[in-house]
């Protein structure tokens, strides 16, 4: 399930065809609908597509409408309860944040623009370092070293210093040495991603309310309507609520779950005859679900308050439509019954038909960046000057990324992507 890039874009990469999935993120039927997710996706597929220019230029289009899109965020969250959340702009989950200026910078290493690609990294570390929203520490020390490895490309040994120091605080202890190699030596740090991540998966769950809490829902305030929600949610495995002769409303609410990683082939090894890199591995999925998690009771709450007011206005309808066809029994005024038929039945129909439209309109939010890694691999080790084969060992086979130039004091960087079904696609070599 999901949108249809999962489909169409995983299947052309998996199987070595990134300019395939480029041309297919130009069709409206495959690309991601929200403008901000098709340049995310657009970001990832340019890196393997080699269309580096037209990656970096998505990336940094991402981040400028994350950052109009964050002032707008509370009014939305007010608006969805009276719409679904898939129908509102889409806004990144924490960790899909941090992955914007991560690829921003692969893509401007990748054209050899360390200019820009400081200034990706400098991205990334004030999002790591803000108040709020963070991955989990595996991976938030996974990031930080990454800010490092992209400024030392770049020349900008003093913030690396900084980044390298942030990591260990995480992490304890780095892949290889982060000190300035000298005159005879230099380091090649691979960036190995492996698999895709896990994304939302649709859900149906049964919800039980009684006549005051639908009441409320139905008219109550915005904030009222989410503490109501809340505790309707918080209850809704309770056995106790199915017992049919407390006399509890059932409706059903669409939703979604976190669903599993797609894993690519493991365990990974990365090596140079006769040497083997040091690794730093993080879970992108775990942090990814954390996130997801975190958010699970806003946005059932406002799907248990949507489901709600579907519910109510399909109980009127019934009502109206019952009452121009069979009359009000109390009525006394046969004729001024008679009178009200039509304009019951038309307003019957419009608030069925709303609640039919609204129950379309309100499907689970299946959005997700799904090209995302399910893990992050950073390997490092120092050589001598020259030129080394570099070969990766990914759930026992062999492949080649080719040679890397080492110069002194310099740091070569190279980044593979292990696909599922053991797919491999295009290595991208960088000073």
């Amino acid at each position: 399930m999901g949108i249809a890039a999962e489909w169409t874009i995983r299947d052309h990469l998996m199987y070595g065809r990134a300019d395939q999935a480029w041309i297919a993120m130009g069709d409206k039927k495959v690309a991601p609908r929200d403008a901000l997710l098709r340049h995310m996706y657009r970001g990832v597929i340019a890196l393997h597509a080699h269309e580096y220019a037209a990656g970096a230029k998505s990336m940094d289009r991402a981040w400028q409408i994350v950052e109009d899109r964050y002032t707008k965020r509370l009014s939305a969250g007010a608006m969805s309860l009276m719409t679904s959340d898939a129908a509102l702009p889409y806004y990144p989950l924490a960790t899909e944040h941090y992955f914007i200026p991560y690829y921003g910078a692969l893509n401007w290493l990748a054209q050899g623009d360390l200019d820009e690609t400081a200034v990706e990294a400098r991205r990334l570390a004030m999002l790591l370092q803000a108040e709020g929203r963070k991955p989990t520490p595996e991976l938030e020390g996974a990031l930080r070293y990454f800010t490092g490895v992209m400024f030392e490309a770049a020349g900008e040994y003093e913030d690396a210093r900084v980044a390298y120091r942030n990591a260990t605080a995480l992490l304890g202890s780095l892949p290889g040495d982060t000190l300035r190699a000298g005159a005879d030596s230099g380091d090649v740090v691979v960036i190995v991603e492996d698999g895709f991540v896990g994304r939302p998966q649709p859900q149906t769950l049964g919800i039980y309310t009684n006549s005051d809490e639908l009441v409320g829902l139905t008219t109550g305030s915005d904030a009222n309507r989410i503490i109501i929600a809340n505790r309707v949610a918080n209850r809704r495995y309770d056995p106790f609520n199915h017992d049919t002769d407390l006399g509890w409303l059932t409706y059903e609410v669409n939703w979604a779950t976190f669903g599993d990683p797609t894993p690519g082939p493991h365990p990974i090894e990365v090596r140079t005859n006769p040497r083997t890199f040091p690794l730093l591995q993080a879970d992108v999925t775990g942090s990814v679900g954390g996130d997801f998690e975190r958010e699970v009771p806003a946005k059932l709450a406002r799907g248990i308050a949507r489901a709600a007011v579907r519910y109510a206005a399909m109980r009127a309808a019934e009502g109206q439509i019952d009452r121009a066809i069979n009359g009000d029994e109390d009525d006394e005024d046969k004729d001024e019954t008679r009178s009200l038929r039509v304009p019951r039945m038309l307003f019957g129909l419009l608030l069925g038909a709303f609640s039919v439209s609204s129950t379309v309109i309100d499907q689970p939010d299946l959005r997700a960046w799904q090209l995302l890694p399910h893990r992050l691999t950073i390997a490092r080790v120092r050589l001598p000057v020259g030129d080394h084969p570099i070969e990766v060992l990914q759930g026992g086979a062999v492949h080649a990324l080719g040679t890397v130039t080492v110069r002194p004091g310099g740091v070569a960087v190279l980044t593979h992507r292990a696909w599922p079904r053991g797919g491999i696609g295009p290595t991208m070599a960088a000073r």
